[in-house]
């Protein structure tokens, strides 16, 4: 093992001063002589995996290292050193094998965010206590409130009190409901669900079921029903703190992938935000299709609502241009020709009234 005088660079490992040196590698040693001489025992010393363009770096046992500049000298100095590279160093250097590794990378970090984060926000928002959804709620509710999105409701105190007593005939006894009417422009014809309970529904949404003379028929009512069951199935399974967990392992993923934490920093704005996906619009559904089942209220008036908002039926022509601010609603809330379906054949099914 031998091999010509090689200029490089020496760090002691206690400053950051640069030394010049000339490296040889012989008889099992390697020696520095220059601004400072030095000898090192080749087997004790880690040689970094080469890159292109870098310089080849060697570690020594007692911290100092030396960097060797240029390719060549590098590729000259590993050579007498008997360096073999690693299987990974060699796999990229075929294109073949990077293009690989690549994509096993996007497969899995799809993967993960698909199902393994979900599962394990799941688990996370399961095991927190309930004094974690009433502290989220009421964050939420007041940050609603501050943002001028939500204003008194301009309902009459009559059409308050019916739309109000629908809620008992399907809150479950087991749960704290608490249902708040206010007026947006913001969210057009809407309803949200906080993680402590707290439903708010529009007053657009209650003029787009009732019409503008206020009709409060059965169906009107089952209508009504339809959507609060919807968003207390939202609340029973904890849609909003998976949700929050979820977004919070996905920034803490993406930070660690791209090395930036600032989205971290912005997570408790996220549940304003974020809408639920179509899998926990589906649990909502099939929870208060089990509800309304169970409670004898058909969901047939709700798929027709569905339909209505939809666009799949033309409104009639009385409802007037109010109609048009469903639009609103369809985005939050996906819509479709299954989602419709399942109500109508909920509503052919026979009923357990209770």
């Amino acid at each position: 093992m031998n091999v010509m005088m090689i200029a490089a660079h020496f760090y002691d490992g206690r400053s950051a001063r640069l030394h010049s040196v000339d490296v040889n590698a012989a008889d099992g040693f390697i020696v520095l002589r220059g601004d400072v001489e030095r000898s090192y025992a080749a087997g004790a010393t880690r040689i970094a995996e080469p890159f292109a363009h870098a310089p080849t770096v060697l570690y020594f046992d007692d911290g100092a290292r030396c960097e060797v500049p240029g390719a060549e000298p590098g590729q000259a100095l590993r050579d007498a050193l008997g360096y073999r590279p690693s299987r990974v160093v060699r796999l990229t250097d075929h294109t073949w094998a990077a293009l690989l590794a690549l994509a096993l990378l996007v497969a899995l970090l799809f993967a993960t965010v698909t199902w393994g984060v979900p599962a394990l926000a799941t688990r996370i928002a399961d095991g927190l206590p309930p004094s974690v959804d009433r502290a989220l709620g009421e964050t939420a509710l007041k940050a609603l409130n501050a943002s001028g999105k939500l204003e008194e409701s301009r309902l009459s105190d009559q059409w308050q009190a019916e739309v109000r007593a629908v809620l008992p005939r399907v809150v479950p006894a087991d749960m704290r409901v608490r249902l708040l009417l206010r007026n947006s422009r913001f969210f057009g014809p809407n309803a949200l669900a906080l993680p402590d309970g707290t439903i708010i529904m529009t007053d657009q949404m209650v003029r787009l079921i009732v019409g503008p003379r206020g009709s409060f028929g059965e169906a009107e009512r089952a209508q009504l029903a339809g959507i609060l069951a919807h968003e207390i199935g939202h609340v029973r399974m904890r849609h909003s703190t998976r949700m929050l967990a979820s977004s919070s392992l996905t920034a803490a993923l993406a930070a660690s992938v791209f090395g930036d934490f600032s989205t971290v920093a912005a997570l408790p704005a996220v549940l304003l935000r974020m809408s639920y996906s179509r899998d926990k619009e589906t649990e909502a559904d099939e929870y208060a299709i089990a509800v309304m089942r169970a409670r004898g209220i058909s969901t047939l008036p709700l798929a027709d609502l569905h339909d209505r908002l939809a666009g799949r039926k033309k409104p009639d022509s009385k409802q007037g241009a109010w109609v048009s601010e469903a639009i609103r609603f369809v985005a939050s809330h996906p819509v479709s020709a299954e989602r419709s379906a399942r109500l109508r054949a909920a509503a052919q099914a026979p009923t357990n009234p209770q």
